[in-house]
């Protein structure tokens, strides 16, 4: 395969060198290499963003997180706020490959793939973050993926930051089930966020990756479980709404029915809270 590759060192020449739509741009590559060598991409240029010092933000004020497109899941990993004050977010990338493809991936990658399995989209849908694109607009994550590998981002922009809020939760839960217990791609995955009075749900986000087009957020669910107290009738109808609610596939790594009833028992895990 024949392509030009060039490194640009800042934003104007990163701009300049979108010229045309045979161009892709590479941060860690681990998506893209392995799309290239399968033929499903075949572009004509790559530029790789990693000597573009502006998308190497990462950054915590207090009340919002910043991400830069460049960051990789490694320094995410060990940026003390991360774990300190957005742990769910910790807990879903913890679990991203091994340590290798860690140290090469990034965020941002996993966005622009906008793959339903993807662990950090989880992370990212749950905790109410958006993206900023390269000529300043600022998108929900909800809103600005629209399918598998679709996103709204258009032709020659690029994506530049992420913003997560800071919010004060009582307690989490991630879990993703695949075909081993490292490395793998989920066959689903749960999600959740839970501020508790007591046993009182006073809010909770609830989400579930690689069971739709997108990662499914639960928000009329949500809106159902608040105010309500968390027990074992509660999980029963939360249980039931959510298994009317996914809409998964087969693949190669399960039935849609059997990830159905994944589903609807991964939100039994909640019984560590009752």
């Amino acid at each position: 395969m024949n392509f030009k590759f060039v490194i640009p060192k800042n934003e104007k020449d990163l701009i300049n060198e979108f010229s045309d739509d045979r161009c892709v741009l590479m941060a860690g590559g681990t998506d893209l290499l392995v799309k290239m060598r399968l033929g499903k991409i075949k572009p004509e240029k790559i530029i790789s963003t990693i000597k573009v010092p502006t998308l190497h933000t990462l950054s915590f004020d207090g009340e919002k997180l910043t991400i830069g497109a460049n960051v990789t899941y490694s320094e995410l990993l060990d940026f003390k706020p991360i774990k300190a004050e957005f742990p769910i977010l910790y807990d879903a990338i913890l679990t991203v490959g091994s340590p290798q493809i860690r140290n090469r991936a990034t965020l941002g990658g996993n966005i622009m793939n906008a793959s339903p399995a993807g662990d950090g989209l989880l992370a990212l849908y749950l905790s109410d973050a958006s993206v900023e694109i390269s000529d300043g607009e600022v998108h929900a994550i909800s809103d600005f993926i629209t399918g598998p590998g679709k996103t709204t981002i258009g032709q020659k922009r690029y994506l530049k930051n992420i913003f997560i809020p800071k919010r004060d939760w009582t307690h989490r839960y991630f879990e993703k089930v695949g075909q081993r217990t490292s490395m793998t791609i989920s066959i689903a995955s749960i999600g959740v966020l839970l501020k508790l009075s007591g046993k009182r749900i006073d809010e909770i986000h609830l989400a579930f990756g690689s069971v739709g087009p997108t990662v499914l957020r639960m928000r009329e669910i949500e809106t159902f479980a608040k105010g309500k107290v968390l027990n074992e009738k509660l999980l029963d109808e939360i249980s039931s709404l959510v298994f009317e609610s996914v809409k998964p596939i087969d693949d190669v790594r399960g039935s849609a029915g059997y990830r159905k009833r994944l589903c609807r028992n991964l939100v039994y895990r909640l019984n560590e809270f009752l």
